[in-house]
C-alpha cells in the first residue's frame, strides 16, 4: 500500500499556493499576450491571420517539445531547482523577444520562450501533488489552473490598451517586465521539497504511462479541449474587428473577461469531482464547449459573448479535472505523467490553433465554430472512454479528486 506524503504545514502550503499563482500568472500572461494583438500584428507586418497566429503556436509548440526534457531534469536535480532555472530563462525571454526585428526572428524567439516555459506548467502540477496532502492536492491544483486563467486574461487585457497608445512591440515589452517580476517572485518563494531527486529511467516511465489504458484517453481530452479554446480565441478578434462589428482592439479585449468564468469554474473542480466523479465532470465540460461554440454562430454580440463564456468555463473545468486526473493516476513518475499531459495539451493548442486559420480562410466564423464543435464532441467521446478504463486507476482518482 503506497505511503502518503508527509502533511504540509500551513506555512509550506501558503508558499506553495503563492508559487503556483506566480507561475500560472507569469507563464500564461507571457504565452498568450500576443493573442489580442494578432489583428494589429497581421496588419502591421502584412501577414495572413493564420501566419500571425503562429506567434501563439510557436510558443505552445516550444513548450510541448520541452516538457519531457524538463521532467528529466527535474527528476535529477529536483523540482524546485528545475522550476527556478525555467523561471529565470522565461524572464529573460519575456523581456528580449519584443526587441527582435523581424517576424521570423520573433517566431524563433517565441519558440525559445516556449521551451523555457516548458519547465513550469508540468512541474507546477507535479509540485502541488508532491507537497500538498492528498485531500488538498486537487484543490490546490485547481487553484493553479485558476491562476493560469487570470494570467491569460491579464496578459491580454494589459497588452491591448498599451498597444493602442505605444504600439504592439512596446506592449509586449511592458508585459515582459511584469512577467519577469512574477518569475523572480516565484523563484524566491518556492517551498522546499519533501524528497530527493529521482534517478529512474524517464523513457521507461513514459512507456509505462502510455501503456496505462486509464491514462491515454485523458491525454487526448486535454489535447482536444486546448485546441478548442485556442482556436476560438485566436480568430475571434479577427471576426469582431471586421464588419458588421468593427470593434476597436481595446473593446475586443474585453471579451477575454470571460476567462473569469474559467477561474471560478476551475476553483470548483475539486468539490465537483468529489460529488459527481471526474469522468462525469469531464464529459460535462466537453458539452459546454460544444454548446458554447454553437452559440457563437449567432449574430448578436451579447449572444456571442455568452457563447464564449460557456466555452471558456467548460474548457477550464475540463482542463483542471483532466490535468489532476493524470497526476493522480500516475503510480510512479508523476512528473513524466504530467509532462505527457502538457505535451498533449500544447500540441492540441499548436495544431488546432493553426488549423483554425485554414477554417477561417475557407469559411470564416461558421467554419471555425464547426471545428470547435467537432473538438468538443470528440472530447466527450474520449471522456466516456476514460471513464470505462480498467480498475488500475480508479482508487487513485477517487482519493485525489
Amino acid at each position: 500500500m503506497p505511503i502518503s506524503p508527509r502533511p504540509a504545514s500551513m506555512t509550506v502550503e501558503r508558499r506553495l499556493v503563492v508559487t503556483l499563482w506566480c507561475a500560472g500568472l507569469a507563464a500564461f500572461a507571457a504565452m498568450y499576450a500576443p493573442q489580442g494583438l494578432l489583428p494589429q500584428i497581421a496588419g502591421d507586418i502584412e501577414v495572413e491571420a493564420s501566419q500571425a497566429a503562429l506567434l501563439i503556436s510557436a510558443a505552445t509548440l516550444g513548450l510541448a517539445l520541452s516538457v519531457l526534457p524538463w521532467a528529466w531534469v527535474a527528476d535529477r536535480i529536483g523540482l524546485q531547482k528545475a522550476m527556478r532555472f525555467a523561471a529565470g530563462a522565461a524572464a529573460v525571454c519575456a523581456v528580449a523577444v519584443p526587441f527582435l526585428p523581424t517576424f521570423e526572428a520573433m517566431l524563433a524567439g517565441r519558440l525559445t520562450h516556449g521551451i523555457a516555459l516548458g519547465g513550469i506548467p508540468a512541474l507546477a502540477m507535479t509540485l502541488s501533488h508532491d507537497i500538498a496532502v492528498p485531500a488538498r492536492a486537487a484543490t490546490i491544483a485547481g487553484s493553479y489552473v485558476a491562476a493560469t486563467s487570470v494570467g491569460g486574461l491579464s496578459g491580454r487585457l494589459l497588452a491591448v490598451p498599451v498597444a493602442d497608445h505605444f504600439g504592439w512591440r512596446t506592449a509586449l515589452l511592458v508585459l515582459g517586465l511584469v512577467v519577469a517580476v512574477a518569475m523572480i517572485a516565484m523563484i524566491w518563494v518556492i517551498p522546499a521539497g519533501t524528497g530527493a531527486p529521482r534517478t529512474e529511467s524517464a523513457l521507461h516511465t513514459v512507456r509505462g504511462h502510455l501503456g496505462n489504458r486509464a491514462m491515454w484517453p485523458i491525454l487526448v481530452v486535454g489535447m482536444l479541449l486546448s485546441g478548442a479554446v485556442m482556436t476560438m480565441f485566436n480568430y475571434l478578434p479577427f471576426r469582431l474587428a471586421a464588419a458588421p462589428y468593427g470593434l476597436e482592439p481595446a473593446v475586443i479585449s474585453l471579451v477575454f473577461l470571460t476567462y473569469l468564468g474559467g477561474t471560478a469554474g476551475s476553483r470548483a473542480t475539486g468539490w465537483l469531482g468529489r460529488r459527481f466523479g471526474p469522468p462525469i465532470i469531464l464529459g460535462a465540460a466537453g458539452m459546454l464547449v460544444v454548446v458554447g461554440a454553437t452559440v457563437t454562430t449567432a449574430g448578436r454580440l451579447p449572444v456571442i459573448v455568452a457563447g464564449v463564456a460557456l466555452l471558456t468555463v467548460g474548457f477550464f473545468v475540463g482542463h483542471a479535472v483532466a490535468s489532476s486526473m493524470v497526476a493522480a493516476r500516475a503510480e510512479v513518475g508523476r512528473s513524466q505523467a504530467t509532462a505527457l499531459y502538457t505535451i498533449a495539451y500544447y500540441s492540441g493548442s499548436s495544431i488546432f490553433g493553426w488549423a483554425g486559420g485554414i477554417a477561417w480562410s475557407g469559411g470564416q466564423w461558421r467554419a471555425v465554430a464547426v471545428l470547435v464543435v467537432a473538438l468538443g464532441i470528440a472530447a466527450i467521446v474520449f471522456s466516456t472512454v476514460g471513464s470505462r478504463a480498467g480498475p488500475r486507476a480508479q482508487p487513485c482518482t477517487q482519493s485525489r479528486l
